[in-house]
């Protein structure tokens, strides 16, 4: 089967990027199938794409390859790099943070430096778009058959952000915010295990920002009263706030690693 080399970015498609990425891999291994995950992540949010990234890759088959490019330090001292994950996915983008969840949730086999410009795009390199002159290529050459260990050289550890695990305190629970979709709904951090260990009030509150805000548990969006603040686990298997036919995000005013607190009311 063809290889399969899937795209994660924040260019938006409006523009020239995106296309020009493409080029420049299937110039390189034009028999690559091209999937495009998202190119609408926010500007600049390693922390928000980080989860995204995660979420977006879990259900890609085994020796997909991933170009993911959330990169604000493009053309500094940060470092291109490759992973592979226990999954046997590969991902190939800026050492900046952005892989923390995908080696969180997949696991961690190895990793390069991609420090050999011999498989960089023929053309002269780009100090701003290292999409299409460097991970496009190297995902290409990877597609293609080329040995991964001449990619690049071998490094044991890749940035990673700085998360806080949620953990119980006391009667309450703490987390923090991870994502925000698109529908408004707040994406936490706190588990399926965590919550089951959690003897769950009947009536609960979420403290955020110093206000409390009354919770109703639901298994479904269907089941919650209009504008009640809802709590219930998301398709990914993260607890997350949602409001019926509304934005939690609005209602909250939450961000992306904002605090978050479960408790009894």
């Amino acid at each position: 089967m063809d290889p399969l080399i899937a795209l994660f970015t924040d260019f938006g498609t409006r523009d020239a990027y995106v296309a020009q990425m493409k080029g420049a891999i299937l110039s390189i291994c034009p028999q690559a199938r091209l999937v495009d995950l998202n190119h609408e992540t926010g500007q600049f949010d390693v922390r928000g794409a980080a989860y995204l990234l995660a979420a977006s890759a879990a259900f890609l088959p085994a020796q997909t390859i991933v170009v993911a490019v959330v990169d604000p330090g493009v053309g500094s001292a940060r470092r291109p790099v490759m992973l592979q994950t226990a999954s046997a996915k590969w991902f190939v983008g800026p050492d900046n943070g952005l892989f923390t969840h995908v080696m969180d949730r997949e696991g961690f086999q190895r990793a390069a430096v991609l420090d050999r410009p011999a498989y960089y795009r023929a053309e002269e390199l780009s100090a701003t778009f290292h999409g299409r002159d460097i991970f496009g290529p190297i995902a290409a050459h990877l597609a293609a058959g080329v040995d991964p260990e001449h990619l690049g050289s071998a490094t044991a550890k890749l940035i990673t952000l700085p998360l806080t695990s949620p953990r119980q305190a006391g009667r309450a629970l703490l987390g923090e915010i991870l994502h925000i979709d698109h529908f408004g709904n707040v994406v936490t951090n706190v588990t399926p295990a965590l919550l089951d260990a959690w003897p769950k009030p009947p009536q609960a509150v979420c403290v955020h920002r110093g206000k409390t805000y009354a919770v109703q548990w639901v298994n479904t969006y269907a089941e919650g009263e209009p504008d009640a603040l809802l709590g219930l686990l998301n398709s990914d298997q993260f607890f997350e706030f949602a409001l019926a036919r509304g934005s939690a995000q609005a209602l909250l005013n939450a961000a992306v690693g904002n605090a978050i607190e479960l408790r009894p009311e």
